[in-house]
């Protein structure tokens, strides 16, 4: 790998039109690393109990099977990791701190056991409240492939990035449900705990005009009330604390 070869990758990504079109990418930087196995996960904030997953891998068939009846989702040890760091994620590493005699423990013993030994996942977070984790692995579980990962981690990490701002890119909201200035004002007054006559003041618009821009908020996120817009206006990254004075130190 090598700077030209990023650019190049950069390029693909920013081109590319829709999912299938990052997992074809996905592969080819793959291929580029010279390791068989890779999957993308996207998780977009549509809900907190249910939010939307996008999933595409190359990894042995069985694999799927098995997340779906060990729970992967709560167990996995690897993915719970990339929630507390940003850094990349070592299998190996994880693995071994894993106690076995645990749903993770025997959860990392069977995907193992189909050819998942070794590998390296990476986690990001969107502007947006979106989750992608990008991983690359291998058969092979020996001194040489352990350290081969090591060496592979920034430009897959870099790779990863780049893959997670190409779909976050294509599952953004459309034009016609952003939401505009002043409602992104009234939902920022709503969240901070004001009515609509507060936010009328604040805003020095009436009341009745608070309520419908809330009313259209509402509509657009495709929630029933004020709490739900907020909760959703915040795990989308619509609404985000931002500085109104500069620290004194």
């Amino acid at each position: 790998m090598d700077a030209q070869w990023l650019a190049d990758f950069r390029r693909k990504t920013g081109a590319v039109r829709d999912l299938d079109e990052v997992d074809l990418t996905c592969r080819h930087a793959c291929e580029r690393f010279g390791l068989p196995y890779h999957c993308f996960a996207l998780r977009l904030p549509t809900s907190f109990l249910d939010p939307e997953l996008y999933v595409y891998d190359s990894f042995p068939a069985p694999f799927r099977d098995v997340y779906v009846a060990m729970d992967g989702l709560h167990v996995d040890p690897v993915l719970l990791r990339c929630y507390e760091q940003s850094a990349p994620v070592f299998w190996d590493e994880v693995f071994e701190q894993t106690s076995t005699d645990t749903p993770s423990g025997r959860y990392v013993a069977k995907i193992r056991s189909i050819g998942l030994r070794v590998g390296l996942t990476c986690g990001y977070r969107g502007a947006g409240g979106e989750f992608s984790a990008f991983s690359v692995a291998t058969s092979r579980d020996d001194t040489r492939a352990r350290r081969y990962l090591r060496d592979v981690a920034p430009w897959a990490t870099l790779a990863g990035t780049l893959l997670h701002d190409a779909a976050t890119r294509l599952m953004r909201l459309d034009d016609a449900t952003a939401l505009t200035p002043r409602e992104r004002e009234c939902l920022l007054w709503c969240a901070e705990g004001h009515t609509a006559s507060e936010t009328a003041e604040r805003l020095q618009i009436k009341a009745r005009t608070v309520t419908f821009h809330l009313r259209n908020v509402s509509t657009k996120l495709r929630v029933n009330s004020r709490q739900q817009a907020v909760a959703r206006a915040v795990a989308m990254g619509i609404v985000e604390p931002r500085a109104v004075t500069m620290p004194s130190n």
